[in-house]
């Protein structure tokens, strides 16, 4: 296995026809276990990338529990700088929401070709996410995509990724898609099964 991490440093990143759909792992930690499992360290590095371009979830060493009933959790800041959640890094309030945020990082981090904060770059293109926001309010959304990408996206996969990495990044929390909204947004259109779509950050499963 491979990380995306490794993957985007040497621009092999691309999208594909016909989208996988193994998806389970956050949606899983989420909502189907009790209680909650909250990962605290999505990122690049810690997804996995199988022969097949499943992604696996890995390094569940900072992960800590939210019980039922429970909105957050209060701990300690941990994680890796870009990809924390700005409230939790602000007040140490954890949930499964700032997963999400971490999830939408790492997908603008893919389709971009972008670390998520790089100072090698002009002030106004440090920071992805804001540098993204300029480009799509400037009507440049074609421009972001990595230039590595073998395939470009079409018009239209393009706009439903971004949408989606968009919205797992808004700054109000409560404002974030649960990951099984992710997952429903990600489908491809079953009236067009070869709509070109992103797959790799959608087939997930949990590896330990």
């Amino acid at each position: 296995m491979i990380n995306i991490f490794s993957l985007l440093r040497v621009g092999f990143v691309f999208w594909l026809v016909d989208l996988k759909m193994h998806f389970n792992s956050l949606a899983y930690l989420h909502d189907a276990v009790e209680p909650k499992v909250v990962h605290r360290d999505i990122k690049s590095s810690n997804i996995l990338i199988d022969e097949d371009f499943n992604a696996k979830v890995s390094d569940f060493g900072l992960a800590k529990l939210l019980g039922a009933g429970k909105s957050h959790i209060a701990t300690r800041v941990m994680g890796t700088f870009g990809y924390v959640a700005p409230e939790y890094a602000s007040t140490g309030f954890l949930n499964e929401k700032s997963d999400i945020y971490s999830f939408g990082i790492v997908f603008l981090e893919a389709i971009t070709g972008r670390d998520p904060v790089d100072y090698r770059r002009p002030p106004d293109e440090v920071n992805l996410v804001d540098w993204l926001k300029w480009m799509i309010g400037n009507r440049r959304s074609e421009e972001v995509v990595d230039p590595g990408i073998v395939t470009r996206p079409s018009t239209k996969a393009l706009k439903k990724a971004l949408l989606t990495a968009l919205r797992c990044v808004d700054p109000d929390s409560e404002k974030r898609p649960t990951m099984g909204r992710v997952v429903q947004m990600l489908e491809p259109d079953n009236s067009r099964p070869h709509q070109v779509c992103f797959q790799l950050l959608v087939g997930y499963s949990v590896a330990y």
